[in-house]
């Protein structure tokens, strides 16, 4: 027999991780969003922090934050709107007409990742 799999969308998916990050039970919020509390579970885990692992048995743990694994972006009307991006304590307020290849390299420096 085959199975179907239900469809959901970025919205769903974004919407719940918001809910359950800012303290609603991951139950609760796939009932409000449609969503199986198995799938809801796995968006979370997914989008969750991994563990630091620092040196077998050193009991030291690494202070590299975990990179973020999707950002959501509200479109905005506003023409002077800008966005916040914030990395290893930095702030950076991005507004229309940046130099986006400048901003990557600033947030991989930052960051620690690759340039």
């Amino acid at each position: 027999m085959r199975r179907h799999y239900k469809r959901y969308t970025a919205d769903q998916r974004s919407r719940l991780i918001d809910l359950a990050r800012s303290g609603t039970a991951v139950p609760e919020a796939a009932a409000r969003l449609g969503v199986t509390a198995s799938t809801a579970y796995k968006w979370v885990r997914a989008t969750a922090p991994a563990p630091s692992r620092g040196k077998q048995g050193s009991g030291h743990r690494s202070t590299r934050p975990a990179r973020p694994q999707f950002a959501r972006l509200v479109p905005s009307h506003d023409s002077g709107a800008a966005i916040v991006v914030r990395v290893a304590g930095a702030t950076i307020e991005v507004r229309s007409g940046f130099d986006a290849e400048l901003l990557q390299q600033v947030i991989a420096v930052l960051g620690g990742g690759p340039t």
